[in-house]
């Protein structure tokens, strides 16, 4: 394993892990978790990709400042992490938060020749104030005022309202006994950079960015306590695209990827090398 931290250009520091060879895949992960979510992705790919995860600023290993905890910051960064890695031809894919994180990435950077393969958009919205049918955010239709007992919650119920999050990531509610890692993991993001980013989440409007992707993207929901409606949300999603499929999960909740790992892995493979 290759790992490390990157410095930003504006001096944090982004921790990083390289797992074996081939063309690049890099995950991103969502608010409140880090690249360990991933572990299982990683195992599963790494014999035939170079596999990427990183801790996004705030979160996991990555350094904890003051200041710049905004979407299109994060995706700036894992730009740098991607550029101080030498990749091309990637295949950037993000999960929640980590959804509109690759939308700004590809605003931000997509026109860069030869740099992203395909997208991966991993049960997610483009936007959680959106009011459309299709949005399954809890805070939908500009619910400003439940995002401000979000933020109330997370800053003086800290350690609560980490398990309750983490249990409406799985279909049952219940958190399995071999994920007992998670919540200290998540805790990891302090309750100042978690609201703040939070908000940024929530009143960030990346809907605009769908129609003008050019490369393939693969868009995989599943219903959860998350996102009730994820499966008609990533339907939606996959339709704004030029060239998105939707593979919908009904298992694994909002962590598929790691209880539907098997499926998870054979979907990005098969993606990926069409997408060449």
């Amino acid at each position: 394993m290759q790992q490390g931290f990157v410095k930003t250009s504006d001096g944090a520091y982004i921790y990083y892990e390289v797992e074996g060879e081939g063309r690049p895949i890099v995950f991103v992960h969502g608010w409140s978790a880090s690249g360990k979510f991933y572990a299982r992705n990683v195992e599963g790919l790494k014999d035939r990709y170079k596999v990427v995860t990183v801790d996004l600023r705030g979160h996991g290993r990555s350094s904890k400042g003051t200041d710049s905890y905004t979407i299109d910051r994060l995706a700036q960064d894992v730009h740098e992490v991607v550029e101080a890695l030498g990749l091309e031809g990637v295949f950037l894919l993000g999960w929640s938060m980590g959804g509109p994180t690759v939308l700004s990435y590809w605003k931000q950077f997509g026109k860069e020749r030869g740099h992203l393969a395909a997208l991966g958009l991993i049960d997610m919205t483009p936007y959680p104030f959106h009011p459309g049918d299709w949005n399954s955010h809890g805070l939908k239709n500009f619910n400003a005022e439940g995002f401000n007992a979000f933020a109330t919650g997370f800053t003086y119920n800290h350690e609560a309202f980490v398990n309750g999050f983490v249990k409406k990531m799985f279909v049952d509610g219940v958190l399995p006994a071999e994920l007992n890692w998670i919540v200290p993991e998540c805790m990891k993001l302090l309750p100042h950079i978690g609201v703040a980013l939070y908000g940024d989440y929530c009143y960030s409007d990346y809907t605009d960015v769908l129609p003008t992707i050019t490369v393939p993207v693969l868009v995989t929901p599943c219903d959860s306590g998350i996102f009730p409606k994820s499966v008609a949300q990533g339907e939606w999603i996959a339709a704004q695209c030029p060239n998105g499929k939707n593979v919908p999960f009904y298992k694994g909740g909002h962590m598929l990827f790691w209880v539907e790992a098997e499926k998870f892995n054979a979907a990005v493979a098969e993606f990926f090398d069409a997408a060449k």
